[in-house]
């Protein structure tokens, strides 16, 4: 498909490379962008490649089927509505806080200052552009009155015994847009024409023509001057942003890249949005069920230290885990990035065997009656509608005091995670 000059090609992380794909974007794909699998070659990001008349979309691993994808390579307005979601999820997720998404953070500005836009595209949407507040005082008579200059500076007259002053003095309070405001414009406005495909926004439609952008050491020259006399925190935020969105930019353009190596992360992250809003429970044929109405579940990543050295030791670090004291139910879910699985999760395992009885009571360690029923589920992405499997069950023969453990794999449908993730 050929949309503004540019020839669109659709793939997703861990598909097989298409050759064709492999030769028109040789100058934008490096060895990191490709896994080496048994059956071939596999890309390994997600993102985006512009050139001056290509473009490559690399989806999330499982977001679409056959069918789906050939219907989005030939209709243009869908394709942009994925990829706008798509970038969405990033920029959501990369505004977490924590050092697991530092990854995320610097992948996003690897190639295009997208966190000082997003930060100067913050102030714009909160304040409005940039401004200076500046009082004039004309004659007039519409208008609030500066009674004290009015007196000072206007004729007075007396007549039939009043005194009148003949003109007033009219004070109006002017907002000037500075040079900081066409910064601001400039930043937001060539950032949206440029990454239509994927970004959108409002505009800010400010001439300015006057100044020469082209010049960037000039503008960053001024900014930090500008910077020093700026009292507000957001103000200092801003310009800071600006400050360091002209010092990435390249003026000439070319290649553009967004490659994502880290959306396990992000995938981990709406996981455990879609498990706190919908998940209603696992019913008697140990399948997950969801609900249609938002809820308030605590899934929560905790940290365990069953090795007996403590925090010196090993640890255990399940991605959501929730116990309901009152029916003395516990879940224990993983989220895998995966295409497909391949081999027994043994981690999921040794989450059971070795938290089998965290937080029993002590004095009677022994009581079965205290143990919890634990669900343990691995948790990946899928083009269909929302399914569970059997992951592992547990023979008998190799633990009899354990007759009905086992691991589900659920799928959940990566499109709809997606959407409820940035709603």
């Amino acid at each position: 498909m050929v949309f503004m000059g540019k020839k669109f090609y659709v793939v997703q992380e861990a598909e097989i490379v298409d050759p064709t794909v492999r030769k028109n974007f040789a100058d934008c794909l490096d060895s990191k962008d490709i896994h080496q699998s048994a059956e071939g070659e596999r890309y390994n990001f997600v993102g985006f490649i512009f050139t001056n008349d290509k473009m490559l979309i690399s989806f999330p691993k499982r977001m679409f089927g056959s069918v789906k994808r050939k219907y989005l390579e030939e209709n243009v307005a869908s394709l942009k509505k994925y990829m706008r979601l798509l970038f969405k999820c990033i920029v959501k997720a990369s505004s977490q806080k924590g050092e697991k998404f530092a990854g995320i953070r610097q992948e996003l500005a690897s190639s295009f200052p997208f966190t000082d836009f997003l930060e100067i595209y913050k102030y714009y949407i909160t304040y409005g552009l940039y401004s200076k507040e500046r009082e004039i005082k004309k004659f007039g008579y519409a208008g609030t009155i500066s009674w004290k200059d009015t007196i000072l500076r206007s004729q007075k007259i007396i007549t039939e015994g009043n005194l009148l002053f003949q003109p007033l003095v009219i004070r109006e309070d002017i907002r000037e847009h500075v040079f900081i405001s066409k910064c601001m414009a400039y930043a937001i406005d060539s950032t949206l024409d440029q990454f239509s495909f994927f970004l959108e926004g409002r505009k800010t439609g400010l001439d300015i023509k006057d100044i020469d952008f082209q010049n960037r050491n000039n503008v960053i020259k001024k900014l930090k001057r500008a910077k020093t006399s700026a009292f507000k925190d957001a103000d200092k935020r801003l310009i800071h942003a600006l400050i360091s969105f002209f010092e990435s930019i390249d003026p000439r353009g070319g290649i553009f890249q967004l490659k994502i190596y880290s959306f396990h992360v992000v995938w981990e992250d709406m996981v455990r949005h879609y498990l706190t809003r919908f998940f209603k429970g696992i019913n008697d044929r140990n399948e997950m069920e969801f609900s249609d109405e938002a809820r308030k579940n605590e899934f929560k990543k905790r940290i365990f230290h069953p090795d007996i050295r403590g925090e010196a030791g090993y640890a255990l670090e399940p991605d959501f885990y929730w116990y309901l004291k009152d029916k003395n139910i516990r879940y224990i879910f993983d989220a895998k990035y995966y295409h497909k699985i391949e081999e027994l999760d043994h981690k999921q395992i040794s989450y059971y065997f070795l938290l089998k009885h965290y937080g029993l009571d002590k004095n009677n360690p022994g009581q079965v009656t205290d143990q919890p029923k634990t669900y343990n589920a691995l948790i990946l992405p899928s083009e269909g509608e929302n399914e569970s499997i059997v992951h592992f069950r547990l023979n008998p023969f190799f633990n009899r005091d354990e007759n009905d453990f086992e691991i589900i794999e659920q799928y959940l449908n990566m499109e709809k995670v997606m959407e409820y993730y940035f709603k």
